[in-house]
């Protein structure tokens, strides 16, 4: 389910700010009127979600290089240093 931006008509709002967060389902209109106050909103500009990219692969010397203690699970639900 995307999340959209909406902002009010006549910003600021006490309530929503200069616009508010919704989630709502693909195929469903936009909202017309603000949940919280009422108030008239427009759907606002798509926000983009950054997520980082690992550079190299992750392993177990340079979980400990940078400061990460390693544990392994023992065959008995234990935990132990590497």
């Amino acid at each position: 389910m995307p999340i959209l931006f909406y902002t009010p008509l006549q910003p600021p709002c006490r309530l929503c700010g200069p616009g508010f967060e919704h989630r709502q389902a693909a195929g469903a209109g936009d909202l017309t009127h603000c949940p919280k106050c009422g108030q008239e909103v427009r759907r606002g500009g798509i926000q983009t979600v950054n997520s980082p990219k690992l550079s190299a692969p992750l392993s177990v010397s340079r979980a400990r290089q940078a400061g990460f203690t390693v544990l392994k699970r023992t065959p008995g639900g234990e935990y132990e240093r590497q």
